[in-house]
Order: C-alpha cells, then sequence, then structure tokens
C-alpha cells in the first residue's frame, strides 16, 4: 500500500499557516488630538489681534462663537498657529469662544471684551474751538464742551435785554482769551450779559454766515449751562489792534477813537434801519460801530466826544465793527475831539459783483480833495471828485457773457503831499451773466397748473432718498417779488427724521441771484419764514438745506410763523401719519381784492421782497381702498398778521375750490377729472383731525 503522509502534512501546515494567518490583528488607528495656547484671552475696549498656537497630530479646525471675532484661518493639519481679531466694543461687556475640533477631540478657548466706557466731554479753551474753523463748515464729532462768560445782550427788550442785534438766537461768550458767537436754534430768553455758562458741542457745526464772524450754527439752548456770574471785564486796545481780526468776539475797549465827522450829531440807528457809524482814531485807522433798529439805545446821539468805546469786536464784510454790550460802553467818550493827521485809504480793495446790471457803495476815507476813473466803459463812479470822505457809488451794467468774467479798476488819487500813498486802487471782478433756465413741469400729483406768464418762472429740486433720485419740491416763483407764490412736494412719515435742521441759508443754485432775496440774516420787522418747513425734510442734510434756500423763504410775520403757522404745519406732518401719502401745495398772495398794492421790504442787500398779505396750504390725502380713489381735500387761508395764541380750527379750513377762487391757480390738475371734482368741492373737518 502507498504511503500518503507527505501530502497530508503538506495540506496539514498550510491549513494551519491560513488559521495563523487569520486570527493576527490589525494594526491600531492613531487618535487626532489638538491642543492650543492660551487657553483664554481678553481684550480691551478698543479691540485688536491675539495668536493662538495650534499643536496636532493631524487635521484640524477652528470656528468663533460671536460676530465680533474674526480668524485668520478655518482649518489646519500639523502644528501652526491662528490670530483672533476682536472688533471695537460699543456697549456692555461680551463673552465668545474659538473652538477647535479633530476627528477625535476638540478643545476651546474663551474669549472676554472689556465693556465701553463713554469718556467724560473734553474741556476746550474757546480759541482751541476756533481753531477747528478751516474756513469751511466744520462739524464737531468729539464730545467737547467751552466754558466762558456772556458778553452779549442781545435779548429782546422784551426779555431785559438791549436787543441789539439782527437776531435774539445770538449770544457772544468769551473767556478773556478768544471769544465766539453762538446761533441758537431759538430766541435766548434767559442767558443775560455776565453770566458764566458751559457749552456742550458735540455734533455742533462751526460756519461763517454771510460776511459775518465765526458761530457755533444752530445750537440748542440745552447744551448751554449756567455755572455762576463773572463781570466782563472789555481788554483794552488800539484801534489798529482791532482792525487786525484778532479779537473778534471779543469784549475790548478800543483806545483814543472818536466818531467822524460826517456821522457827528447822528442816532445810534433808525426806526427803519440798522446802522453803522464809522469811528477812528488820531492816525484815520477806523472801523464801524453797528446798532440794530431794535436797539433800546437807538435814539440815543452818539456822544461827539474823544476817548475810550467798549464793545463786542467784530466783522461784516470787509470792515470791522463794535457793537454795544451794555449802555455803559460809549459812557467813556468825553474827550475833546482832536485833529488827525490827513488820511486817504479805502475799506477794501476788492469786490466781486454778479454778472447782473447793478450797483454797490465803496466807502474812502479821506481828509483831502481826490478824484476817481475807471478802467472799464461799462463802470462808472459817482461821485467822480470831492474832498473828505465819501461814499462812492460804482454803477456797472450787464455782463454780455454768459461764460466770461470781466474786470474794472476804480482809481482814486490825490494831490496833497501830505499823504503817502496817493493812489488807491478797487478792483471790481464782475461774473459771467447767469441765464434764466426754467426746469421741465412734470406731472406730479401735487403739482397746480403751471402758467406761462410774464415775470415768473418754474424751478424744481431733486434730492436723493433711499438710494434714489426723487423730486424734492417744485415752485412758482415771482421773479420781481423775489418770492414763490406756491412751492409743491410729496409729503411721507420717512421724511420727517434722521438729521437736525441745518439753518444753512443760502442762494438757491436754480435761479439767477439777482431775482433772490438775500436772508442771511433776518428781515427787519419780519421772520424768515419757509414755505416748505425744515421739520419735514429731516430724512437727510442735502435735502434739508434746499428748504434753507432764500427761493423758498418770505417775509412773514413773527407772531404768525411762530404761532398759528407753525400749529398748522405740525398738524399737516401728524396728518402723514393717517395716510399713505400726502401731497402739499404751500403758497402766498402778494395782493387781495380788499388789498391791491403789493408791499416791499428791503433784503440783506437792499433788494426790494414782496411782503405776502396771506398765506394758504392745500392738501391732498391718499390712503388706498378709501372712497373717491382713496383720495380726500382741504385748505387752509391764513392773513399775514399776529394770531397771537388762536388755536388751529376749521375756521380756517377752506375747500380748494375756495382757495382756487382766492388765489386764481388751478390745483391737483393730474388728479383724474372724476376726483378732482368731487374732492376739492368739500373737505370732513373730523377726518382732517379739526
Amino acid at each position: 500500500m502507498e504511503m500518503k503522509f507527505p501530502r497530508l502534512l503538506t495540506v496539514l501546515a498550510a491549513v494551519m499557516l491560513l488559521l495563523v494567518s487569520c486570527d493576527k490583528p490589525e494594526p491600531e488607528k492613531e487618535t487626532v488630538t489638538v491642543s492650543v495656547s492660551p487657553v483664554s484671552l481678553s481684550f480691551p475696549t478698543e479691540g485688536g489681534t491675539e495668536t493662538i498656537s495650534v499643536t496636532s497630530n493631524g487635521l484640524w479646525y477652528a470656528k468663533a462663537e460671536g460676530s465680533w471675532l474674526i480668524l485668520s484661518a478655518t482649518s489646519g493639519s500639523g502644528n501652526g498657529s491662528i490670530q483672533v481679531t476682536a472688533s471695537a466694543n460699543a456697549g456692555d461687556a461680551r463673552n465668545g469662544q474659538v473652538i477647535f475640533e479633530t476627528a477625535d477631540n476638540k478643545t476651546t478657548v474663551n474669549v472676554s471684551q472689556l465693556m465701553y466706557v463713554k469718556p467724560d466731554p473734553v474741556q476746550r479753551s474757546i480759541k482751541e474751538v476756533r481753531a477747528l474753523y478751516k474756513g469751511t463748515d466744520y462739524k464737531i464729532t468729539d464730545d467737547i464742551f467751552m466754558e466762558g462768560t456772556v458778553i452779549s445782550d442781545y435779548r429782546r427788550d422784551t426779555d431785559g435785554g438791549l436787543n441789539n442785534y439782527t437776531s435774539a438766537k445770538t449770544i457772544v461768550i468769551s473767556d478773556g482769551e478768544a471769544g465766539l458767537m453762538l446761533y441758537c436754534s431759538g430766541d435766548n430768553k434767559t442767558f443775560a450779559r455776565g453770566q458764566k455758562v458751559r457749552v456742550r458741542l458735540l455734533d455742533q457745526t462751526l460756519s461763517v454766515y454771510g460776511q459775518g464772524v465765526v458761530q457755533v450754527n444752530g445750537l440748542p439752548l440745552d447744551n448751554i449751562q449756567y455755572l455762576g456770574t463773572e463781570t466782563p471785564q472789555a481788554k483794552e486796545i488800539t484801534a489798529l489792534e482791532l482792525v487786525s481780526g484778532q479779537y473778534e468776539c471779543m469784549y475790548v475797549a478800543v483806545k483814543d477813537v472818536q466818531v467822524l465827522d460826517e456821522d457827528l450829531g447822528k442816532t445810534f440807528a433808525s426806526d427803519s434801519e440798522n446802522t453803522s457809524l464809522a469811528f477812528s482814531d488820531k492816525d484815520g485807522v477806523s472801523f464801524d460801530l453797528f446798532t440794530s433798529r431794535y436797539a433800546t439805545f437807538r435814539s440815543e446821539t452818539v456822544p461827539s466826544g474823544s476817548g475810550v468805546l467798549k464793545g463786542i469786536a467784530g466783522k461784516y464784510g470787509a470792515r470791522y465793527q463794535l457793537s454795544i454790550s451794555e449802555k455803559a460802553d460809549y459812557a467813556g467818550l468825553t474827550g475833546t475831539r482832536f485833529s488827525s493827521a490827513n488820511y486817504f485809504y479805502l475799506e477794501s480793495t476788492d469786490r466781486t459783483v454778479s454778472g447782473d446790471a447793478g450797483t454797490f457803495n465803496i466807502s474812502l476815507v479821506s481828509s483831502v480833495a481826490w478824484k476817481a476813473s475807471c478802467s472799464n466803459s461799462s463802470f462808472s463812479v459817482s461821485p467822480a471828485s470831492g474832498t473828505g470822505s465819501a461814499q462812492v457809488t460804482v454803477t456797472y451794467g450787464d455782463n454780455p457773457s454768459s461764460s466770461e468774467y470781466r474786470t474794472a479798476v476804480i482809481r482814486f488819487t490825490t494831490d496833497d503831499a501830505s499823504v503817502t500813498d496817493k493812489e488807491l486802487l478797487l478792483t471790481v471782478v464782475q461774473q459771467p451773466f447767469e441765464m434764466l433756465v426754467q426746469s421741465e413741469v412734470k406731472p406730479w400729483l401735487e403739482m397746480p397748473a403751471v402758467k406761462n406768464e410774464e415775470g415768473k418762472a418754474f424751478f424744481s429740486h431733486d434730492m436723493t432718498w433711499k438710494n434714489q433720485v426723487v423730486r424734492n419740491y417744485s415752485f412758482w416763483y415771482d421773479l420781481s417779488g423775489r418770492v414763490a407764490l406756491w412751492v409743491a412736494y410729496p409729503l411721507y412719515r420717512g421724511m420727517l427724521s434722521g438729521v437736525k435742521r441745518t439753518d444753512k441759508w443760502e442762494y438757491d443754485p436754480l435761479v439767477p441771484k439777482r431775482y433772490q432775496g438775500v436772508v442771511y440774516t433776518s428781515y427787519g420787522g419780519y421772520d424768515r419764514g419757509h414755505q416748505l418747513p425744515s421739520a419735514d425734510r429731516l430724512c437727510n442734510v442735502a435735502a434739508n438745506e434746499q428748504t434753507f434756500y432764500f427761493t423758498n423763504i418770505t417775509p412773514q410775520n413773527a407772531d404768525l410763523n411762530q404761532g398759528l403757522w407753525e400749529r398748522l404745519e405740525a398738524h399737516v406732518r401728524d396728518r402723514v401719519n393717517t395716510c399713505d401719502t400726502l401731497y402739499v401745495v404751500t403758497g402766498c398772495v402778494l395782493t387781495t381784492e380788499s388789498d391791491p398794492t403789493p408791499q416791499y421790504i428791503k433784503d440783506n442787500n437792499g433788494n426790494d421782497v414782496a411782503i405776502p398779505k396771506a398765506y394758504y396750504k392745500v392738501l391732498l390725502r391718499y390712503k388706498a381702498g378709501e372712497a373717491t380713489g382713496g383720495y380726500s381735500a382741504i385748505g387752509f387761508w391764513m392773513e399775514n398778521k399776529r394770531y397771537g395764541d388762536t388755536s388751529l380750527s376749521k375756521a380756517f379750513a377752506r375747500t380748494v375750490d375756495e382757495i382756487e377762487t382766492l388765489t386764481g391757480i388751478d390745483f391737483f390738475v393730474n388728479l383724474k377729472d372724476e376726483y378732482e371734482k368731487e374732492i376739492e368741492a368739500k373737505y370732513d373737518a373730523t377726518a382732517w383731525g379739526l
């Protein structure tokens, strides 16, 4: 029998090898770990960047819990590092985490940041505050305050003041080193001369309006805090130091001066106009004493003697001036009048005028005989000769070019041997002629009918709102009267808030300057009344600034403007909350059937501006889903007069048809006829909140 053990043994060996091979364990998988350093971070209020070192044997991920934390990387492999940046904190203390993870474990870095602590307001001297103004409007964004003593008493006489300025909103303070004018948001009835105050300046604007001094513009009276009393001390200076400009808005005592001969015997001011009287020292250095037509001492005769004249230093245009701070300021003019050396000079040596024909006066200050001539035949001077000081009138025609400037040199000469400068030059630059270009009439719902009428023009201003260019307001303008006969605009809730009143009184860029009433300061005896109220356009700065264009302003009775008319404007804004859109037309009439003769007042440049006899508003309300297509309307009519504490009531309400009869204007012409006829014939007083 054949032996088969070797084959069997071979098979058994293979089976055993297989069994041994199947029982061998696989190698263990390595655990991926991550660790970090440091394990906590703390940031200051202002934020910053810190580094976290990462130790790992594999792939890891990182994430930040806290939107104020930013990571330089969110993943990595092996050892490395990331930067953690914390943004500045403007609120309470806050905590967050940076979490690191691998497939097998995670670790956390706790992050904290200190709370924001609002710093206390920082005191700055008045000199430091003035230095912030560099020639253009400057908004103060730091929380600072200044302290000084009130050196003016421009309050109305009914409030105990001298009423010696163009506006009772004005206060002047000084700390003895510098001074600054405060133009407040309302009349000052509280702060009297000699009171020490603290003024908070956050979000206030430094400006120069017209040709005056640097001022804080539109300052809320609540920003002024009473600290005590301190008697103002006048700093003794010379006339030459005064006209250097370094003492602007300070209380000064100008020594050795007297009123010029031509102003002897005059009163400080007249009842009809503000007055500037010329003073000079022995060397002929001159300046003006400004007095308001409303000053309590306006009817007193200016002292004729020489001596010390005190007052608040200021300027208007090229002329430096004083304004009386208290009646004792002119008590020092008791000395003998002096004879000064001969003098011969101009108050200014350059002048820019518009492209329109016109005139202006230049003061020649002289004690000698002189002659005047002109280099350009389109300009003339009158008188062309004289002896002593004189107001010389320069007359000029329209600039024939709408793109080129033209220049004239007015030459004043004297043959007097005692005068050093025998020739004085005044350079006059005339701007290009401004063309009258009307705006395109659009079919907006607030629009009245626009007539093609001689002496009238239509203009419309756009604004940017909600990232879109939309209409702001349109107006129908009386070119000779220098007032808008109506201003039309839409009104929405969102237009009533967002920014503060700007008080940026300025020319309207759409209208040639020759047709505008210049009212950087108030009309004598009348308020600067808005037709589109500033408070109706607080959605952004640019829109609000457009409400201060001179074309939107009329001479309005102060009691009406600050009383019943203001209550009507507030009521209109309140009605915006009851509808989707309110379409408004505000206007005025210059004549009425019972009073057909127009009346005028002078603006800041001496131009005639028509005084409205009456004002009106017509309102078109739209609310979806209501009767007559969702539309309803009402009108209001008020004479330009004092109403006292009269409440707004339906006694002043009219139908739109009635306002059309009074004005001769067809309102809401772009509304469908089927709605227009019905809503203009009636109004529901209750529905309009009356």
